[in-house]
């Protein structure tokens, strides 16, 4: 059966995601991570020092997800974590292991990224991850 058109938001936003997921985990086949740990990994690389609750919001996922994510990066050794003012907080920092499987796998990235853009356009690719974003920040706020 071929792809449907769902009636619902919900339904049809989950099957792109779906289908973008598919994207990028392929573009990380055989590196032993997921497209969410990948994501973790680069806002981790750009904001560091990061609280995992900041890393939940910042990523639009539950706490109990990053802190899900954060244990198998931190198992991998690619980011470690350091106890905040309250001993229950944690701030996230990519290790050397970490940071250099990210710049290894940027040109993988970065063909995932050229492939959307391909089979989507770039003008539409472009329009997708801005209202997308904007559907996420004016949803989550609510």
């Amino acid at each position: 059966m071929k792809l449907m058109s769902l009636p619902c938001y919900c339904g049809t936003v989950r099957q792109v995601a779906r289908a973008i997921t598919v994207v990028y985990e392929n573009m990380l086949a055989l590196t032993g991570l997921h497209a969410t740990q990948f994501t973790a990994l680069q806002l981790l690389d750009s904001a560091p020092n990061l609280t995992t609750t900041e890393l939940a919001e910042a990523l639009g996922i539950d706490q109990t997800t990053a802190t899900r994510t954060l244990a198998l990066i931190k198992k991998a050794g690619l980011a470690s974590d350091t106890v905040g003012d309250d001993r229950r907080q944690r701030h996230w920092a990519l290790s050397a292991e970490g940071q250099a499987l990210l710049t290894k796998l940027k040109p993988r990235w970065e063909a995932a990224q050229d492939a959307l853009e391909k089979r989507l356009g770039p003008e539409q690719a472009m329009a997708l991850k801005e209202a997308s974003f904007l559907a996420a920040s004016r949803l989550s706020s609510s």
